[in-house]
């Protein structure tokens, strides 16, 4: 038997909280990959709730990624890794990168106001003052027709005097910072997610290397339920942190 009981003070739902715990327990392995998970009644009855809230469970579970479901025969554990709609490479374009492997990767815009104000904690980021006039945009990034993230970008309101001294060819610099958030309100509806989805929050901050000026604030949050993210990079031996326990096993190793 698990620990799991209802919190009736937790902002979750009931079945968010049994999908929550649900999505713990696979992932530390209790189902291997390719096992069935118990029926609906079965399972309904372990938790102490009404089986409508284990299938809204296990439907978020399959939105996940961590299950399939096969009509007359169960739901069964599958490879998260094979799930996944689409990797990407922070470092890099992610459009390029998804149209390069021949993927349909497009950035929907939604919403644009001429001017508007930047949340405070993106305002004290950039030191921006308020009443600093931006524009905002509201975006989906979608792959093959499926979203994957929703991003705010803010750029300078009157931004003629940067669109005159910028070319295409000149260089951006961007700085950025990683995140984690959980969905909520408009989110879940642009994603086609569920309440408390896991979010990875990126930030980046764009400016024209040559003048410093700023081109775009903005902040995506990809849905990691459906986006893997990668990097790669290249250092010295020495750098990894292994590099420096790997002696002293080996020492104690041989003194055994």
């Amino acid at each position: 038997m698990h620990d799991f009981a209802v919190e009736p003070d937790s902002p979750l739902t009931t079945w968010g909280q049994v999908h929550r715990h649900l999505r713990r327990r696979l992932d530390d392995g209790e189902t291997p990959v390719g096992a069935k998970l118990p029926a609906e009644p079965a399972l309904a009855k372990d938790y102490g709730v009404s089986r409508a809230t284990i299938r809204r469970a296990i439907r978020a579970l399959d939105d996940d990624g961590y299950v399939v479901r096969r009509r007359g025969a169960g739901t069964f554990v599958v490879d998260r890794a094979k799930r996944v709609v689409c990797e990407v490479d922070l470092l890099r374009p992610w459009r390029d990168q998804l149209l390069a492997g021949g993927h349909a990767a497009r950035s929907r815009l939604l919403e644009f106001v001429p001017e508007a104000e930047l949340p405070p904690g993106l305002r004290a980021l950039i030191h921006r003052q308020p009443g600093d006039a931006l524009a905002r945009g509201l975006h989906v990034q979608e792959v093959d027709g499926v979203p994957i993230a929703v991003t705010e970008s803010w750029i300078p309101a009157h931004s003629s005097a940067v669109g005159r001294a910028a070319h295409p060819t000149d260089l951006v610099s961007a700085t950025g910072i990683i995140g984690v958030a959980a969905a909520s309100g408009r989110q879940v509806e642009l994603l086609d997610a569920y309440p408390d989805a896991p979010l990875i929050e990126v930030v980046a901050y764009s400016r024209l290397r040559e003048t410093g000026d700023l081109v775009e604030l903005a902040r995506t949050r990809w849905l990691a339920t459906r986006v893997r993210c990668t990097y790669g990079r290249t250092l010295r031996w020495g750098q990894i942190d292994m590099a420096e326990l790997v002696p002293s096993a080996m020492r104690r190793t041989e003194r055994r």
